[in-house]
């Protein structure tokens, strides 16, 4: 890359900020944004800026000038996990919008993008097109590919489509297959938190990663996402913001002969964040990382730009 200012739009946890930190090559955020008043505290103390608050109440000409556009813009309209309405959706479905006001107020050299794997195929392809045609009617020369985390040295299988553009030069997706990380790497073995299925559960063992599943004693029911126990000693589960069960969000895992769902610091360092991320109260974390990118997947990203 040759500009060195960006803009974090729907910022979240930071996982852009964190990426473009780590190239340690002077890149400097001059904006940031996210509707959510704990995550702008969460982005303030870890990173120093103060992010704007709605984007769609922004003056967009307040927005310093800058080089590259990232945006992990909201991806519940288009998730199998929702309605996957689309730009059906008139409040988040929409938001595309105003990051192509953004754009276009902007131009900026670069733009990232980043959102679920099924934005290609949601209403036959639609949507997607309209994105896609959007930005190459602006001068970009587009760029896409679904990438999954676990090939890139996360412990976590997170499979998420990136976009991205450029004025001049067509970005080329560089084969990355690390080996596999295990979710042993991250576990922290002093914590003592452990479920006690006993009283409601029976195990039944399972297949591959996924060690067992718990079935309720009364109903003979489980093995949803939240009932699954897997090993450490492979990669593990996407960590969803929104999921039930004793394992919602991160998943159980067999630790030292008993079963726990994943620490948030655990949680943090599946999607790449460091152990000394600075995040304050628990309330709503799980979420917070079940909606970040991937920091493993940027760094390669980025340092082919």
């Amino acid at each position: 890359m040759t500009g060195k200012r960006y803009a974090d739009l729907f910022c979240g946890l930071g996982a852009f900020h964190t990426a473009f930190d780590k190239l340690d090559q002077g890149y400097e955020c001059v904006f940031a944004c996210d509707l959510d008043e704990r995550v702008r505290k969460i982005y303030h103390d870890n990173y120093g800026i103060e992010p704007y608050g709605d984007i769609n109440t922004i003056d967009i000409e307040s927005i310093p000038d800058v080089d590259i556009i990232c945006a992990g813009f909201p991806c519940q309209p288009f998730s199998i996990a929702g309605k996957k309405e689309g730009f059906r959706d008139q409040v988040k479905g929409n938001l595309f919008y105003k990051i192509l006001e953004i754009i276009d107020a902007k131009s900026p050299q670069k733009i990232i993008l980043e959102n679920v794997k099924n934005l290609h195929t949601i209403h036959n392809g639609e949507t997607f097109r309209i994105i896609i045609s959007s930005l190459e009617d602006r001068g970009y020369k587009v760029s896409y590919k679904v990438l999954d985390s676990k090939h890139y040295g996360s412990p976590q299988s997170r499979q998420r489509i990136y976009i991205i553009c450029d004025k001049d030069t067509k970005y080329k997706f560089r084969p990355v297959n690390k080996p596999i990380t295990p979710v042993s790497t991250i576990i922290d073995h002093t914590v003592k938190d452990f479920f006690d299925y006993e009283e409601k559960y029976i195990l039944k063992p399972a297949k591959g990663r996924m060690k067992y599943t718990l079935m309720n004693k009364k109903t003979g029911k489980g093995g949803r996402q939240g009932e699954r126990v897997y090993s450490i000693d492979d990669y593990g589960p996407t960590i969803c913001a929104s999921s039930g069960g004793p394992g919602s969000k991160t998943g159980l895992y067999e630790i030292d002969g008993k079963i726990r769902k994943l620490t948030i610091k655990e949680a943090l360092q599946m999607s790449g964040f460091s152990p000394e991320y600075r995040y304050g109260p628990k309330d709503n974390m799980l979420f917070y990382i079940g909606n970040s990118i991937v920091v493993n997947v940027l760094d390669e990203l980025l340092q082919d730009m």
